[in-house]
């Protein structure tokens, strides 16, 4: 491959594929590429206890995961490197325990923000990345739509949910997070508050009460699907009741920082992602969904192998690997999220979705926020 200048371009062979030992090098020198191995220990794995997975105080009383088991899925073995858009904290362990299982596999994770990871594949004349970790469909939709991805095998899509998939097999979720109120227990109970997302911009109760985070990508799709569910004119007007009437407040420091605002007491209420109470407020801070409607939207993370991959294969049982029965009892007593997979269950500290109903629509409309960044800037909101 060459250059605009017409010289070859370093780290190349001569049939434009990039030599990965060059790659592996170079991005090991990068900020924010770290072995897998080095992040032991980060949620309790340690040597011994190697066999160890996910959160001890949540996995104790809960029944075996039903699902297919690392052992029953195809061997991983070479060099993988993974742009991931969930942090180390979030997903290290289970990374390590993956590479763990496999004599011969050796992986590499770059951890970004999903944004600063997509402009990085789009300006690399070919990206070393295998495996595409991203934190919302948005992330993996839009990398699908620029030919950037390829198409899954069936074992792997068979294994998921049909509303957690692209319906062109191109990404696959890995768990479900949805949409939620946290509000302050010594403000109400989970019954006093509405079950209809509206109703927050009306009732005199939120006034001064609410945060929402304005600036995060969760948000900005949660107010996207408000927009293809709802219609611009309504999510209009939502928006502006919402800061002329309610008096809503930004928080400072996103969905986190919003969570511990409720538990303090700053606000009473706050829109967020439920996984959220995992790690503030205490017990302080309850969660309430709304039903049928933009409140209690859910969105993906999830994975996608790339298209410049020198092993789309091992990539691709890397994927399938995220969706084992240990993976995805990891998510969900690790991460509290919610599986993708039959035959494992949320925590019992989070609702059943048979206990709401979230809306049905296309996780892959998600994909193009410029109207609903437009909107938030129209009304002085970003």
């Amino acid at each position: 491959m060459h250059g605009s200048d017409g010289t070859r371009v370093p780290g190349h062979d001569h049939g434009g594929r990039r030599s990965r030992s060059y790659d592996r090098r170079r991005f090991l020198a990068a900020a924010g590429v770290v072995s897998a191995g080095v992040v032991s220990g980060c949620l309790g794995l340690g040597d011994d206890e190697s066999d160890v997975l996910g959160d001890p105080e949540y996995r104790e009383g809960r029944p075996d995961p039903g699902g297919v088991s690392i052992e029953e899925m195809p061997d991983l073995n070479g060099d993988l490197t993974i742009y991931s858009g969930r942090s180390q904290p979030r997903i290290g362990e289970l990374i390590e325990y993956v590479e763990a299982q496999y004599d011969e596999l050796t992986i590499e994770v770059r951890y970004d923000d999903t944004a600063d990871l997509i402009s990085t594949i789009e300006t690399e004349a070919e990206t070393p990345a295998d495996v595409f970790y991203g934190s919302e469909t948005q992330s993996m939709t839009h990398l699908k739509d620029e030919g950037y991805t390829v198409e899954l095998p069936d074992e792997v899509i068979d294994l998921v949910d049909t509303g957690s998939i692209d319906p062109d097999g191109h990404w696959t979720g890995f768990t479900r997070r949805f949409r939620a109120m946290a509000y302050n227990r010594d403000a109400y109970d989970a019954d006093e508050l509405p079950d209809d997302i509206f109703a927050y911009a009306e009732d005199e109760r939120f006034q001064d009460e609410i945060m929402w985070p304005p600036d995060q990508g969760s948000f900005q799709a949660f107010l996207t699907s408000m927009r293809l569910l709802h219609g611009e004119e309504e999510t209009r007007s939502w928006v502006q009741s919402m800061t002329d009437d309610q008096g809503v407040e930004a928080s400072p420091g996103g969905d986190s920082a919003l969570a511990q605002a409720v538990g303090d007491g700053e606000v009473s209420v706050g829109l967020t992602n439920h996984y959220v109470v995992r790690d503030h407020g205490g017990d302080s801070v309850g969660l309430a969904f709304t039903s049928d409607d933009a409140g209690a939207m859910y969105n993906v993370t999830g994975g996608a192998v790339m298209a410049d991959s020198d092993d789309t294969e091992t990539a691709a049982n890397f994927v399938q690997h995220m969706l084992s029965a240990e993976a995805q009892e990891y998510f969900a007593t690790t991460t509290w999220e919610y599986p993708v997979i039959d035959g494992v269950a949320p925590l019992e500290e989070l609702p059943g979705t048979d206990e709401f109903e979230p809306p049905e629509f296309d996780l892959n409309e998600l994909d193009d926020p410029d109207p609903t960044l437009e909107l938030l800037r129209e009304e002085d909101v970003l």
